[in-house]
């Protein structure tokens, strides 16, 4: 079995971004929301260029509860059989689901895919 490739972004916000430029698969995700409002993680199976935000459905989004003021919430998940990206794995971080407006501080996103 491949060597999972870890990712990080210490500022998740409402921009796509890619986790990886080619398709692949993603195997888990653990995304810390330092708000006290709740937040989305959307992920989309296309390049960064072919996502708008807001506009563009994602093929999957994951709810991140927001913290009480003294502790963050957070999303843990491992996806045993892994969530497959023909194009390339891109996300972004918003207030709701489909969404495109950005959260008031950026999500902490740590990653595994390969």
């Amino acid at each position: 079995m491949p060597f999972l490739t870890p990712y990080f972004d210490s500022d998740g916000d409402n921009t796509a971004q890619a986790m990886k430029v080619s398709g692949g698969e993603v195997r888990r995700l653990h995304v810390v929301n330092l708000n006290t409002a709740d937040a989305y993680f959307q992920l989309f199976d296309a390049a960064t260029s072919g996502v708008t935000v807001g506009t563009t459905v994602p093929v999957q989004s994951y709810l991140v509860p927001g913290g009480n003021g003294t502790n963050s919430g957070g999303l843990d998940i491992t996806l045993e059989d892994g969530i497959k990206f023909e194009t390339a794995i891109t996300y972004a971080c918003t207030t709701t689901a489909a969404g495109g407006t950005d959260p008031t501080t950026g999500l902490v996103v740590n990653a595994l895919y390969r």
